[in-house]
Order: C-alpha cells, then sequence, then structure tokens
C-alpha cells in the first residue's frame, strides 16, 4: 500500500509562483514547493483501520530507525461524500521539497522497506497514487494536530482568469474566515504525476482544521452570511465542485526545520 513514486521534477512551482518577467528579473528564482502524495485505497476483505494502524506502526518504527524526519503522514478517513465514492482510505503524506521525496523515495526501495510494503498490500490495494505540488495559502496558528478534518475540492480557473487571480482570491477568503474566529489550514495542489485522463481541473483546493468542532464552526461561519463574501471572491475567478470531507489521522510529523529553512 504505501509505494512510493519515483522521482518527480517540481516544474509547477516556477510557473505558480512567479507573476511577471519584470518579478523573476528582480528576484531570484521562487524556492520549490513541498511534494504532496496521495494513495487512493481500498481495503481487503475482513480488513480495515485497525490493521492499517498495526502496519502504519511498523512502517513508523522503520522510519525512526532510519531517522526519516521530513515527512508527515495522515490517515483520511471518508466522512462526507457522494455515492461515487472511489476508495475506503487515502494516505496522505508531505515532503519539505521534491529532494526530500527522492531521498526517502531511494530509502525505502530496500528489502524492508519491500517487506514492509507487502503488509500495506496484505491489508488493502491501492489503485492511485498521485503526487502534487502544495502551495500554502494559510498557515494556522495553532500547532500541527493529531488529529482532524479535511475538505477537498478540484477547482477550474475560468476562462480570462489567472492561477495567480486565484491565489490572491483564496487567500482573501482565508482573511475574512480568520477575521470570523476560523484558523484553518489552506492550500493548492498541482497534480505532478498520476491525475487520471478524464479529469482536467486545474489544482485542487484543500481546507484542513484542527478538529471537528472547528471544522463546524467554520460551517457556522459560512451559513451565516459568509458565503455571500465567499462567492463574491471566488466564483468570478474559479469553479470548484462539491467538498469531499474526510476525518484525519496523524501517522508521523516531521521535525521542525531550522528556522529559515523554508519549512511548510
Amino acid at each position: 500500500m504505501k509505494r512510493i513514486l519515483v522521482p518527480t521534477a517540481l516544474l509547477v512551482a516556477a510557473a505558480v509562483l512567479t507573476t511577471t518577467t519584470a518579478f523573476a528579473q528582480q528576484n531570484p528564482p521562487p524556492a520549490p514547493t513541498p511534494a504532496v502524495e496521495i494513495f487512493g485505497c481500498k481495503f481487503n476483505a475482513n480488513k480495515g483501520l485497525n490493521d492499517l494502524h498495526s502496519v502504519a506502526t511498523r512502517w513508523n518504527a522503520w522510519a525512526d530507525k532510519n531517522k526519516v524526519a521530513d515527512y508527515t503522514a495522515f490517515i483520511a478517513t471518508p466522512f462526507l461524500h457522494s455515492a461515487d465514492l472511489q476508495y475506503d482510505v487515502l494516505w496522505i503524506g508531505a515532503w519539505p521539497t521534491g529532494a526530500a521525496m527522492a531521498r526517502d523515495s531511494a530509502l525505502y526501495a530496500t528489502k524492508e522497506g519491500r517487506d514492509i510494503d507487502a503488509a500495506y498490500d496484505a491489508v488493502g490495494k491501492c489503485a492511485s497514487h498521485a503526487l502534487y505540488a502544495e502551495v500554502v495559502i494559510r498557515q494556522p496558528k495553532s500547532p500541527p494536530p493529531e488529529n482532524g478534518v479535511a475538505t477537498f475540492s478540484d477547482c477550474t480557473v475560468r476562462d480570462g482568469r489567472t492561477v495567480e487571480e486565484a491565489i490572491t482570491a483564496l487567500g482573501q477568503v482565508d482573511e475574512y474566515m480568520a477575521g470570523r474566529g476560523s484558523d484553518p489550514f489552506s492550500a493548492i495542489l498541482f497534480t505532478l504525476a498520476g491525475r487520471p485522463n478524464n479529469e482536467h481541473y486545474t489544482f485542487k483546493r484543500v481546507v484542513g482544521y484542527g478538529s471537528m468542532d472547528a471544522f463546524g464552526k467554520d460551517l457556522d461561519v459560512y451559513t451565516a452570511g459568509g458565503f455571500r463574501r465567499v462567492d463574491e471572491l471566488l466564483d468570478r475567478i474559479i469553479d470548484c465542485n462539491s467538498p469531499r470531507v474526510y476525518t484525519l489521522e496523524r501517522v508521523r510529523l516531521a521535525a521542525a526545520a531550522p528556522a529559515g529553512a523554508g519549512a511548510r
């Protein structure tokens, strides 16, 4: 289940974060974005979350032994979704850079890593494994939670609009919600590899909350009139489908990077 992709160049970062030729000439190249992997998995017969937790514990011990300190991972379980949901569970992992992903991938491609992979496969099969470049829109003030809630939407930039405009508008939405007591994590994900051929969105919008309570409070802000401001900011720029909502269980947390290292 926990297979690692071969190294992929993070070409999207420069395209997304360089807004004009003048900007590119006057400033150093943008730093690489974090790399995020998402597995979509279905449990085998008579297997479930407890079995996945057992293998994840074994994988965590391997990561500790090999001093893997740059990887954060969550198990995501569907909470609100449509009938066309394909997976029982998602494994969501993130590295600070593509180079970190490549280093850990090579480390995992050993016999011990393959043995752990076999244990994952005994629990469930993952039909999809995609890699994304993550552009963080808002980082919450609170520390990363052990558990939480995340929403995922597929968004398309409208004709005549730009990704840069979408990033600005999403940031304005976050500021509006934060001004009313919300403290979410917000980011967009650009597919680097693994997207189905029939999907044509521009990016995935991700909003994360530290608890179900925080998610509920955010919904109250939205339904009590916040939707008017959100629609005003976003509808003319992007078109997003209905969010899928997942509960999150943190499997691993990356070590804090030294000051100035640009960690997420």
